[in-house]
């Protein structure tokens, strides 16, 4: 287990926007957060994040979020919020050295670090670009590129433990990171979302194409009016009666060569 939620309630503005959430989140997943907008699923995930006040705990490697602050969660889990503005000139390679700032790296280090970032990412034509005169879309690949170094660092910097295998891995939270990005991009996410579970990360996303997280996820957890209706594997959650449910829409699921999608009607 990486992340633990007990009892997880927060208001905003005098309402209750998420209800006594409960569960775990574990190494080596890609987990969804799916449901209809205004669901608590971005409320959710900056809760995780510590970028809000809330009832009840969070814990991470059985160590509570609260206790951790900002620096010591920046060392166990990286953040991909929906939208990302500088008020101030960056350039791209300069947005990108921020993933080494929590850690301890020499300068030689971190350039290292964002040049073979840049060359994996293929984004070397926006390297010296003002990160503000980007497109929605360059931006997103490049904040995605960012957190994907931080998430690799958290790695590094803990190292292997034998006694707690978990506490070598890192969890890397995206908010809708599809949203601005192109067929090309989104496939490029994927592979990055993979990869990561794959070296033992753990990886939650919010998702509005229930498709994509059918092909993505290896769990899934469906939020309607700040309640954690099902979680579990994806067979499990992903039905077409909790569809209905959550979604207030009708669905088949087609089985077709061993894959899984749902047609909506």
């Amino acid at each position: 287990m990486v992340m633990s939620l007990k009892n997880v309630s927060l208001n905003r503005n005098g309402k209750r926007v998420l209800q006594s959430i409960s569960g775990e989140l574990k190494a080596g997943k890609v987990i969804a957060l799916l449901g209809p907008n205004g669901a608590g699923k971005s409320t959710l995930i900056q809760a995780m994040a510590g970028l809000l006040e809330y009832d009840g705990d969070i814990f991470i490697d059985n160590i509570n979020a609260k206790e951790l602050g900002h620096e010591g969660l920046a060392k166990k889990l990286a953040y991909l919020p929906q939208q990302s503005q500088l008020q101030f000139p960056l350039e791209v390679k300069e947005v990108l050295s921020l993933a080494t700032i929590p850690f301890s790296l020499t300068k030689l280090e971190q350039q290292k670090q964002v040049k073979n970032l840049i060359k994996e990412w293929n984004i070397e034509s926006l390297a010296h670009k003002d990160f503000r005169q980007l497109s929605g879309g360059e931006q997103q690949r490049c904040q995605i590129a960012r957190t994907y170094l931080q998430l690799t660092n958290i790695a590094n910097s803990i190292g292997h433990s034998k006694t707690n295998p978990d506490t070598s891995k890192g969890i890397w939270l995206l908010d809708e990171p599809a949203s601005s990005l192109d067929l090309e991009h989104q496939k490029q996410l994927e592979h990055a979302c993979l990869n990561a579970a794959k070296e033992g990360h753990c990886v939650v996303v919010i998702l509005h194409d229930l498709n994509q997280a059918v092909g993505l996820t290896d769990d899934v957890w469906l939020l309607k009016n700040g309640e954690l209706v099902a979680q579990g594997p994806i067979k499990e959650t992903m039905t077409e009666a909790l569809i209905k449910q959550v979604f207030n829409v009708s669905a088949r699921r087609i089985e077709d060569s061993g894959e899984s999608f749902f047609i909506f009607n």
